[in-house]
Parts: structure tokens; sequence; C-alpha cells
């Protein structure tokens, strides 16, 4: 199908552009009438066996029409679309043969027809009636194996080819080598299954991590003898907190970044990525989630932080680097999560966030794209798909705000869970199984392992790590609670019996991650406390660089 449009179908009852529950949710986020339903108390488990197109004729209708919506086709969309397209067509072809396949093995050995694989009810096919002609039905071999499949063994081989030896191309990425290493830890620790990394493992990545800390000015560089950077130091703080040991965190110099991250911080509340770099809205992210992380997100770390996020919403509702700019997906994705560990993301307008939001995602890729009229891409899995859990706990701040402003501190309720079922929830407000159907049939890559930006792409480490946590985001509901200090101290958590939605095996669920953080809970929880419970004494001025030295 690459570089061919497919013929226009009239037949048959299809929806064209956005799903129509997800159109109407948009319309009514401007109506005022949006709401978002409850999932069922009793129903902990929603596996998805089918793709959402019950046959071409919806996927085509789909293809054909998505430009009359916000998501307008360019040359290069549509070249995109079509390789796309070819994969959902084949994974079409794959799962109606293997269904006419089990129906025959039933009934040559007399046992029950298994259950469709169509969200309808319907038995799985391609054209109007259902059938497989016999050139598709050759494929019944290839076709025995779901296109829904995670390819867990291949993905983990993959990290560990990249643990052992980066590709040479890598090289490029010698100032990011705290990001290498948080990439490939957390893509491992998301699909580890069991024990979560080898001791071998966390002991090399922390010898390497604690070589990047830079003992005079503070924080972490991007490499050996490297100025520290904001963006270096988050990877680094987050790395090493997978690596689930006390003695590593011990040798934290806390004090040293608390220094580092004061004199990134400019007049107006926004921090520069390094010292005399570039202002952005990462640096209120990296700096807030590391405070918070080692436990020094002081009143004066803190002070003026909302005023530049809120400057940096768009029109349109979404957030970008700095105020006045294009809205982009991982801007939106730090600046709210930046808000939440503030305990003021009711200052933005989140209506027209969620909004926002919504619309990144691609009406029939099923993966987000980071702008409008953008090209869909694996990454923004994650960057655009937390936001939603994200919200959760943002609408809730801003509902009990309007109840008079009580927090859980002021309300006696300490570290209690605060249920946000209390209101509507914005994480039902996203198409997770459009997400997981893109990953799992355009983003694996099928020889070497790894995911990919997109279809024609190669798998890396950073879109390996970015799309496996939007798969994750996908399949996970959280609780939303607040600790002790208030709206900041935001909590999201999942329980044993908690709802997931999986579409195709459960062999496919991957362990959670947290919306704020993205890494386990486990690693998190461990470091935090940890930390928490080495207190020391901070200066609210910050020593100069000379004073540093």
């Amino acid at each position: 199908m690459k570089g061919r449009r497919p013929t226009r179908y009239s037949q048959g009852s299809v929806v064209c552009g956005i799903e129509p529950t997800l159109r109407n949710r948009v319309s009514a986020l401007y109506s005022g009438s949006l709401s978002f339903p409850q999932p069922s108390a009793d129903i902990h488990i929603r596996k998805m066996t089918a793709l959402r197109f019950p046959n071409t004729v919806a996927l085509t209708a789909h293809l054909l029409d998505d430009e009359k919506y916000a998501t307008e086709s360019s040359i290069a969309q549509e070249g995109i679309e079509d390789d796309i397209y070819s994969l959902y067509h084949q994974a079409l072809i794959d799962v109606a043969t293997a269904a006419q396949l089990e129906k025959a093995k039933a009934a040559a050995g007399g046992a029950e027809e298994p259950r469709s694989y169509t969200p309808d009810g319907g038995d799985a096919h391609l054209g109007a009636q259902g059938e497989v002609s016999a050139t598709d039905g050759s494929r019944a071999t290839a076709a025995a194996k779901s296109p829904l499949t995670f390819q867990r063994k291949r993905h983990a081989a993959y990290l560990s080819r990249c643990i052992a030896a980066l590709p040479p191309a890598m090289t490029a990425l010698s100032a990011s080598r705290p990001w290498i290493v948080f990439w490939l830890l957390h893509a491992a620790d998301l699909v580890s299954v069991g024990e979560p990394l080898s001791d071998v493992l966390r002991l090399r990545a922390a010898s390497t991590l604690l070589r990047f800390q830079h003992r005079e000015l503070g924080g972490f560089g991007g490499g050996i003898g490297q100025l520290p950077h904001l963006a270096a130091t988050y990877a680094a703080i987050h790395a090493l907190a997978m690596c689930r040991d006390k003695q590593v965190w011990a040798s934290v110099d806390r004090r040293g970044i608390y220094h580092f991250l004061m004199r990134c911080k400019q007049p107006d509340g926004s921090f520069r990525m390094h010292e005399a770099g570039e202002v952005d809205i990462r640096g209120s992210y990296c700096v807030l989630s590391v405070a918070r992380m080692l436990d020094i997100l002081t009143p004066e770390l803190a002070d003026g932080c909302m005023d530049f996020i809120v400057r940096c919403q768009s029109h349109d509702g979404g957030l970008a680097s700095v105020p006045h700019l294009e809205a982009h997906g991982g801007y939106t994705f730090c600046g709210l999560a930046a808000a939440l560990l503030l305990g003021e993301p009711h200052r933005l307008d989140l209506d027209a966030l969620l909004g926002w939001t919504i619309r990144r995602q691609m009406p029939m890729e099923g993966g987000f794209q980071g702008r409008p009229n953008k090209l869909v891409d694996a990454c923004y899995s994650w960057w655009c798909g937390a936001v939603f859990s994200l919200l959760d706990a943002a609408f809730l701040v801003r509902e009990s705000t309007k109840r008079g402003g009580v927090t859980p501190a002021h309300a006696g309720l300490g570290s209690s869970p605060l249920s946000a079922s209390i209101i509507s929830r914005p994480s039902e407000a996203w198409d997770r199984v459009a997400l997981q159907e893109y990953l799992l049939i355009a983003a694996q890559h099928e020889n070497r392992g790894g995911m990919r930006d997109k279809p024609g792409k190669n798998s890396d480490a950073y879109h390996t790590c970015y799309a496996l946590s939007g798969l994750s985001a996908a399949q996970h509901v959280f609780d939303v609670n607040f600790g002790p200090k208030g709206w900041g101290d935001v909590l999201f958590s999942t329980q044993d019996d908690a709802e997931v939605t999986v579409v195709g095996s459960m062999d496919n669920l991957l362990h959670s991650t947290d919306p704020i953080h993205n890494i386990r809970f486990d690693a998190l929880d461990a470091a935090k406390e940890f930390f928490s419970s080495q207190p020391i004494v901070l200066e609210a001025h910050a020593p100069t660089v000379e004073e540093s030295a």
C-alpha cells in the first residue's frame, strides 16, 4: 500500500475520523457538559483480543477521512499513514486467519468454537462478508501468532545488547550518558519478569553515574568532568533510584545538588538548564522532581515557579517551552507534572489542557503526535499518554480548592488516601486500546527488537524507553492520594486488584510506572523514604560558583 491511497469505501457502518465517543467528549468539553464514566468496581481486567477496526471498510474510512479533523494530512503524513495502514491491514488478515483456523480445529475435534476476536461479537473478517481468501489463507502458519503479541524476549535481548555495547552512532550522545543509562535501565525494569534489575547491572550503572557527579559545582554532568546540567542531573538521580541501593544513594551530594539548582533559578521563577544556559520548562520539571526525590524541595526553590509555568500555557491549551511559543507534548507533560509537585495545578486551564491532549491522539494510527499537524511518534505515548493520569490529580486539586481550599493536612487527613473518585476522571478520556495497538503492531521492530518511532525507522534506546513507558501507562489505572505535606505531596498508586486494560494476551502486561517520575513504584518509594530519613540543613542562599569551588 505504500505510496498509494486506497480506494474509498462507501458501504458499511463506519465512523470517520475520531472515534465517536472520543469526538463527543471533545465537543462536550467545550459545551460544559463533559463527564467521564467511572470504571466498574467489579471489573479489574479489560482484555482486548481484537483490533478496534472490525474490517478493512472501517480501517480505510479512518485513513481517508481523518483529514477532516485537526490532524490534517501532509504528504509526509500520507506516507506514514499508508505504512501503518498496511500493518493494520495485515494484522486483520492474521487475526481473521487465526480465527478460522481455530474454528476448523474446534470443529474437527468436536470442541466448542473459540470466542470471537472482534469487539462487536461478530466473526473476525476482512470484507463485508467475513471471508478470508485462499491467498490470505496460505499465510495460516505465519498468522498463528497474534499480531497483538508483545515481543518481550526480543526486546530484552535488544536491551542486553545495548547494555553490553552501544552502536557507534551513539557516540553523538556522549554528552548525554546519564540519559542512556536511564533509558536502558528503565526499559529493562519495565520488561523484567520476577526480580528487578540484576545486582551486576545495578552496580555497573551506579559506578558509572556517580563519576558524573561534579564535586565542586554540584549536580551531574553528561559525562566525566562535564559541567552539571539539569537534564543530566534528573536522568542520573532517577537512574540511581532504580539501582535500589542505600549505599549508592548515600553517595549523592544532596547539598551540592541543591546549591546547583538554586544557582540555575531565575528571578521570574524559571530555571536555566545549566549555568548561563537556556531557559525552558524542562528545567522546572527536572528541578522539582529531583528536589522531591532527594527531599530538598524548599520554599526558596519553589518560589515563583508556578508563575512561569502558567505563562507557558498556550492559547490552545498545551504548554510550550517558554511563554508565547507553540505547545508541545513533552513540554506539556513537564509543565503539568511540575505544577502538581508545586501543589498548584488548578492555576492552569485544565479543561483546555485536557482537550489539547485528547486531540494529539491520531484517529487512524492510535498513537500520539507531539504537536498539531505533525507525524505520529511512539515516544509521545508517554509524554502525552501520561498526562491523563496527571490530570486525574490536577482535577482533584481543582475541585477540592473550589470547595473551600481545604488541603488534606488542613482537613486532618494527613497521609490518608483522598480518592479521586469524587470527581470525573480525565484518565478515562483517551483511547488506551488504540495506543496499545499502535505500539504492538507498528512500533515494535520486527527484526532487531526494541521499539521505534514509527514504521520505517530503526529502534533505539530512547524510543524503546518511552514507548514501553507509554504502553504501561495505557495498561494501568492509578489511585490518587496525597501525603501530609498537602496538595504538592501527590502520590499515585496501584493495588494488586487494580484495573488494567490489556490488548492481546495478559503476557503483554508491563510493570506500572509512576506518572510523575516515570520509574517503578518500588524504586521511587524506597529512594524517597531513604532521603527523607537523612535530614540535612540547606542554606537559603546558594553559594556562587567561586564560593562552591
